[in-house]
């Protein structure tokens, strides 16, 4: 295997791949990355046998080949060096050496039949592409509320309901729900449900582009993410979604309507204030404000705000852990925020205000007991 390169290409193809090596691994071969050589390109294959990465880079091919070597110290080698022309030589042994314009440097690979095969999409693939910005958003505004609870498994990925010019992603921990919804008649005619674990969306959101666009493609038990100059494998949940819409509440009777950005800045600084256990923030509804009340027993502290809002009701007294109500707000992107009540031990609620077209959003947060002594 021969090949030459430069410095930045293989780096940034090399950056994307090496988050995927596991800090630790009973099985030696994951702290590996395969480099192989196909239509003249240099493909690199970074995998942890959950979620398997490949990207590329244009190179200079002399001789076809394969290797595998350890990732983190290819990666640091190449990270030191100036950007640069670089020449690569793999010999019979699987002993890479690399050749700079500052020196030259050795590196024992293994034989690249060892590196586990890329997974096995099966027959029958169903996909859906989608711009970047729509995909970006379903996988940022459901992701945050996965549980990270390994015995309910079901509930620690996104569960994508695709049906004919709808899509919709799902998640929650069972203390709060988040759905974001994209609706377009140019869709494909198909029907998918499928669990995405939320480790492997995290990555397909770092290495989704600002623009252009992207294919989902859903196999009997993997998934695979195609993008310009990467290729994400994920392994899909194999359990069956919680029936969700069960606690979303059919009609609520109090509606208040609230400054997004104001209500969330004042929750921030009043949770400052709240119980470190509880993290309770207690908030006080009126026809033309709310009062935010937060208070930590133990050392003294309290905190009092009134901002302004909305509401079509008179009085309404309801509580919520500050952490799950903030990042309820934090994914609101609207000017505009409505909440919605049925009474205070019930699910409330948020949706923004005036969304993009085809775009719709719901999040659900459930209260916690009021404790007022």
């Amino acid at each position: 295997m021969k090949f030459s390169i430069n410095r930045d290409e293989i780096y940034n193809a090399l950056q994307k791949v090496v988050n995927v090596i596991p800090q630790r691994s009973t099985f030696m071969m994951t702290q590996n990355v395969l480099l192989f050589t196909e239509d003249n390109l240099l493909k690199i294959v970074g995998t942890d046998l959950e979620i398997t990465l490949l990207s590329w880079a244009s190179a200079s091919i002399t001789e076809e080949g394969a290797v595998a070597i350890p990732g983190r110290l290819i990666h640091d080698i190449i990270r030191e060096l100036p950007n640069s022309e670089l020449q690569f030589e793999v010999d019979e042994q699987f002993r890479m050496k690399v050749t700079s314009d500052f020196g030259r440097y050795k590196i024992s690979g293994v034989n690249p039949v060892e590196f586990p095969q890329r997974p096995d999409l099966g027959e029958n693939l169903k996909q859906v592409a989608l711009e970047n910005s729509i995909f970006k958003k379903l996988i940022e505004n459901s992701m945050f509320a996965c549980s990270t609870d390994e015995l309910r498994a079901a509930l620690t990925g996104v569960y994508f309901d695709i049906t004919t010019g709808k899509v919709e992603a799902i998640a929650t921990d069972s203390h709060r729900l988040a759905k974001m919804s994209y609706t377009d008649e140019s869709l494909p005619e198909i029907e998918i449900s499928a669990i995405i674990p939320v480790r492997s969306l995290n990555f397909v959101v770092r290495n989704l582009d600002v623009e252009g666009s992207s294919t989902i493609y859903f196999g009997n038990k993997h998934a695979l993410f195609e993008m310009p100059d990467a290729q994400i494998f994920a392994r899909l949940i194999e359990e069956s979604f919680v029936d969700y819409e069960r606690v979303i509440p059919q009609e609520t009777p109090y509606e208040m309507l609230v400054d997004t950005d104001t209500f969330y800045a004042s929750v921030k600084r009043v949770s400052l204030f709240s119980n470190p256990l509880t993290s309770q923030v207690i908030l006080h509804i009126f026809p033309q404000y709310i009062e935010l009340h937060a208070e930590d027993i133990d050392y003294g502290g309290e905190a009092q705000e009134r901002i302004s809002c909305e509401f079509n009701g008179d009085d309404f007294l309801i509580a919520f852990n500050s952490r799950y109500l903030q990042d309820i707000l934090r994914h609101i992107s609207t000017p505009k925020l409505q909440l919605r009540f049925v009474r205070p031990d019930y699910a409330v609620l948020a949706n923004p205000v005036d969304m993009p077209e085809g775009e719709d959003q719901l999040m659900l947060l459930m209260p916690v007991r009021l404790n007022t002594e």
